[in-house]
């Protein structure tokens, strides 16, 4: 089957009229962080406000984080805070509502990259499945509604694997250097998706080095902030891992991916890997895949080296942000199915 080649029913042919409408849905589920609530969205936004509104006010990155107690030098990577803190200082609007309208403008971003890759790998109508089913997911609606780093890490990773299957080397390199600046399980989820990527690419320069390059900038620039910041090159110093932050995967919380995604995952699999599909795409999405599955399920592997259960709950979520492609695959593989049953019952 060759995607490009194939269209649904007239009655979803208008692609940007359809993409418009999911937007259009992702922010009016998300206006209440600028109206129902006094702290916009939950979980630690007054820690990430507290460090912007002393930069702000001082000038200064403050040198201790606040939170886990405080007291102690801030591991937290800076791009989230210092977005906020930019766009604070140059609009004038508060950071706590700053946070939250920055929330619904990044959560529109990741659903239009996930639009872009389904489009890159498949077709619009691909595209168009995949984000659809972004903003059926509880998993994905419950971190797109937060207005913490992981948040822009989950518009980083699909951006700079898109640059990637453009072939666009230096814009994944810079893309990737952002993502290190971000949030620590994006980057680990990056790199280990980048790193499985080029192992699979080897054999071809090129292509290796597409993988490659982005994973060491991302890397270096990880390890140069930490060694700044912490003194320390040892990720397993930083207080998130000592504390063993994050909930363990079981069945039960894969159910958090929705039942709609799950249902058109399975054909989307068995669509992806045997049509017609560029095998750099088929890799860099099986590498993607395969690299959140295992960091989600840590506990199998680094368990054996006493480090279980550390933010598998995190990793999931970016496992869920692939699998919703994947499931695009598979809407659009039945829909299409059914399309031309329909036509032959016609003709």
């Amino acid at each position: 089957m060759e995607w490009q080649s194939k269209k649904p029913s007239d009655l979803v042919t208008n692609r940007h009229f359809l993409l418009l409408v999911i937007i259009t849905m992702t922010v009016l589920y998300r206006i209440k962080t600028l109206t129902g609530y006094i702290i916009p969205t939950f979980g630690n936004t007054m820690y990430h406000v507290g460090i912007i509104r002393e930069t702000i006010e001082t000038s200064y990155y403050p040198s201790y984080e606040l939170s886990y107690g405080g007291g102690f030098e801030h591991f937290y990577v800076p791009a989230y805070r210092l977005l906020i803190t930019s766009l604070s200082i140059t609009s004038g609007i508060d950071p706590m509502v700053l946070s939250g309208i920055m929330t619904i403008v990044i959560a529109v971003l990741i659903i239009i990259v996930i639009y872009s890759i389904g489009y890159r790998m498949g077709n619009q109508y691909v595209g168009l499945s995949a984000a659809l089913l972004f903003i059926l997911s509880p998993e994905l609606t419950i971190f797109t509604t937060r207005a913490l780093p992981e948040l822009l890490g989950l518009f980083m990773l699909p951006l700079t694997l898109y640059f990637v299957s453009r072939d666009y080397r230096s814009l994944a390199i810079l893309t990737a250097m952002v993502t290190a600046l971000t949030h620590q399980m994006t980057l680990l989820a990056l790199a280990l998706t980048l790193f499985l990527y080029s192992l699979m690419r080897i054999r071809s320069k090129e292509k290796f080095l597409l993988g490659f390059l982005p994973l060491i900038a991302a890397c270096v620039t990880y390890g140069a902030w930490q060694v700044y910041s912490m003194g320390t090159l040892n990720i397993f110093g930083i207080a998130q891992i000592q504390y063993r932050e994050g909930t363990i995967v079981g069945l039960e919380i894969f159910g958090r991916m929705g039942i709609v995604v799950i249902l058109f995952l399975i054909p989307g699999l068995y669509t992806f890997f045997t049509d017609k599909v560029k095998a750099d795409h088929r890799m860099l999405l099986a590498a993607w895949l395969i690299a959140t599955f295992i960091l989600t399920k840590n506990d199998l592997i680094f368990g054996l080296i006493g480090e279980k259960g550390i933010f598998m709950d995190r990793f999931f979520t970016f496992f869920v942000q692939c699998a919703v492609i994947l499931g695009g695959f598979g809407l659009f593989y039945l829909l299409n199915g059914l399309d031309e049953q329909l036509s032959k019952v016609k003709s």
